[in-house]
C-alpha cells in the first residue's frame, strides 16, 4: 500500500512541476490532480474490499470445514453405537482428513485477516496523507492566485503609462492644457505690454507736438519782433535800447 501511496504522490509531484511550468490553468489541473488522487484512493479501497472478501471466504471456508468434521464424528459415533466398527474407522479418517484441511484453511484465513488489516491501516493513513496533500496544494493555489492577482495588477499599473494608455493619453493632453495655457499667459503679458508701450509712444508723440508747437510759436514771436524792430524808427530804437539797460541796471 506504501508503495502504491509513493507511485501516487511521484505521479501527482510530476504533473504539478510541470503544471507550474507551463501556468496554463494551475486551477484546472490541480482539480484534474485531486480527481486523480480520488480514484486512486478509491482503486486502493476496492483492492481493500477485495481482500476483505477474500478473508470472510476463508472464514467461511473454514467454518464449513469445521462443521464437516463434526459431522463425520457424529457419523463414527453412530457407527460406532450401531457395532460397525470399520464404518466408524471410515467416518473418523474422513474427519481426519477434514481437519488437516480445516487447519490449512485456518492458517491461510488468519494470514489473509492480518493482511487485510495491514491494508485497513495503510488505506487511513493513506487517505490523511492524500488528504494533507490536497491541503497542501490548495494552499500553494491559494498562493498562486494571490501572486498572479499581484501580477496583474502590477501589469496594469504599468501599462497604465504605455504611450497608447488612457492613462498615458490623460498625461500628454494635461501636459498640452498646461502648455497652452502658459503660451496664453505669455500673450497675454506680451498684449499687455504692447498696449502700455503703445500709450506711452502716443503721449511721448503729444509731448513731441507739443514741443514743436512751442518751438515754432518761440520762432515766429521773434521774427515778429524782429521785424517790428526793424521797421521802428532810429529814435524809438534808442529809446528802447535805453530803457532796457537801464532795467537791466
Amino acid at each position: 500500500m506504501g508503495k502504491i501511496f509513493e507511485r501516487i504522490m511521484r505521479i501527482f509531484r510530476g504533473k504539478v512541476h510541470s503544471t507550474l511550468d507551463d501556468l496554463e490553468d494551475p486551477e484546472e489541473q490541480l482539480s484534474v490532480f485531486v480527481e486523480e488522487l480520488n480514484e486512486q484512493v478509491k482503486n486502493t479501497q476496492r483492492a481493500v474490499a477485495s481482500a476483505i472478501a477474500d478473508e470472510k471466504r476463508l472464514k467461511l471456508e473454514f467454518d464449513e470445514i469445521s462443521h464437516q468434521a463434526d459431522e463425520w464424528e457424529k457419523k463414527a459415533i453412530l457407527a460406532l453405537e450401531s457395532g460397525d466398527e470399520n464404518l466408524a474407522k471410515e467416518a473418523l479418517l474422513k474427519k481426519q482428513e477434514l481437519e488437516q484441511k480445516a487447519l490449512i484453511t485456518k492458517q491461510n484465513w488468519e494470514a489473509q485477516k492480518s493482511v487485510t488489516d495491514q491494508l485497513k491501516d495503510s488505506l487511513n493513513s493513506s487517505r490523511q496523507r492524500v488528504d494533507a496533500a490536497k491541503r497542501k496544494y490548495t494552499l500553494l493555489l491559494a498562493r498562486y492566485k494571490s501572486a498572479e492577482t499581484k501580477k496583474k495588477l502590477a501589469t496594469s499599473l504599468s501599462s497604465s503609462y504605455s504611450d497608447d494608455s488612457p492613462m498615458q493619453i490623460m498625461e500628454q493632453l494635461n501636459d498640452k492644457i498646461l502648455r497652452i495655457e502658459a503660451d496664453t499667459e505669455a500673450n497675454m503679458e506680451l498684449i499687455g505690454s504692447k498696449a502700455d508701450t503703445d500709450l506711452e509712444a502716443k503721449f511721448a508723440q503729444l509731448e513731441r507736438k507739443k514741443q514743436g508747437n512751442e518751438a515754432l510759436q518761440q520762432l515766429k514771436d521773434k521774427l515778429s519782433q524782429k521785424a517790428l524792430l526793424e521797421n521802428k524808427d532810429p529814435g524809438l530804437m534808442e529809446a528802447d535800447d535805453l530803457k532796457a539797460r537801464l532795467k537791466d541796471a
